[in-house]
């Protein structure tokens, strides 16, 4: 059953799936390498909040609408950059189920937090 917390665990779990083993390249990457810090920092810090807003029902909306905009973006760019680039069909095919998990959690994480009419806000099944 889709929830809005059983959202926030997944997103909270293919977030550590997807960046959490990058932090490791934060520690190599100069300090004057801001597009990595910012995408792997920034990825990481909004699909924890994302997570933690669907699982509180504290901000889920606003936190989601961050959540969807930032990894559709950060996606599309990785896309376009595995696929133009000379990479293996292993290390492409890889980026792209990363990318398609990615946007079945947006799916479900804007399902879940969808207006329905006839559900008061709070109630089970219901937006927060």
């Amino acid at each position: 059953m889709m929830s809005r917390r059983n959202v926030g665990w997944a997103i909270l779990a293919w977030t550590l799936v997807s960046w959490g083993g990058r932090v490791g390249l934060l520690g190599q990457a100069p300090a004057t390498d801001v597009g990595s810090w910012i995408r792997i920092g920034g990825s990481l810090l909004v699909g924890i909040l994302a997570g933690w807003a669907l699982i509180s029902g504290r901000f889920a909306r606003p936190a989601v609408l961050v959540f969807a905009l930032w990894t559709a973006a950060i996606w599309v760019r990785s896309l376009w950059v595995v696929w133009s680039q000379p990479n293996t069909l292993g290390f492409r095919l890889v980026h792209t189920a990363l990318a398609a998990g990615w946007v079945v959690l947006i799916w479900a994480a804007q399902r879940v937090t969808a207006s329905r009419p006839g559900i008061p806000t709070g109630a089970p099944g219901g937006s927060i």
